[in-house]
């Protein structure tokens, strides 16, 4: 598991609308923090923060969009 993971998995996991906005931003800004790092492209970890970087998007998308 990697450390943004748990970040990922809590906004995920949220129910509240409300809430899990705030944490979609934070797994975000985990992620950007995680992208600060070199990854390696191809990688395992590369692939899975592009997966979680487009459901995050996709979640935030239909959060805002009421």
């Amino acid at each position: 598991m990697y450390l943004w993971q748990d970040d990922y998995i809590a906004a995920l996991a949220e129910t509240d609308p409300t809430k899990q906005l705030r944490l979609v931003y934070q797994a975000m800004v985990a992620l950007e923090q995680r992208r600060l790092s070199p990854l390696e492209p191809g990688s395992e970890e590369h692939q899975a923060v592009e997966r979680a970087e487009k459901a995050l998007q996709i979640l935030k998308t239909s959060l805002t969009d009421d």
